[in-house]
């Protein structure tokens, strides 16, 4: 039984790494807000990483409601005004309004 629950424990830990795709290094090309709601997106010169099959996965976005918006935006104006490039993190799972889900922007430099 010990065994079982260690076993089960391991792969719960694996579970939420499963949960996101990153893309390796991007430029920034665009920085969209608007669609009469506190979002945004971001447009990468590098092809749009779609794990979850988006519907218009033409940039990665996000929405004030979801955890991590603000600073998301603080680091996709940071990176674009700086021409740094950027690794993005995308929910494997999620789409909203058709494309996929910032969960994550690493600024690099």
């Amino acid at each position: 039984m010990p065994r079982l629950i260690l076993a089960l424990f391991a792969l719960c830990a694996t579970c939420s790494a499963r949960a996101q795709t990153m893309t390796g290094l991007v430029d920034i090309t665009m920085v969209r807000t608007g669609w009469n709601t506190d979002s945004f997106g971001i447009v990468t010169a590098q092809p749009i990483i779609n794990p979850a099959g988006c519907q218009t996965p033409d940039g990665y976005v996000s929405t004030i409601t979801r955890p991590g918006y603000q600073t998301f935006l603080s680091a996709a104006l940071t990176a674009f005004a700086l021409d740094t490039p950027v690794v993005v993190t995308i929910h494997n799972s999620e789409c909203l309004s058709g494309r996929p889900v910032v969960i994550g922007i690493n600024v690099t430099r």
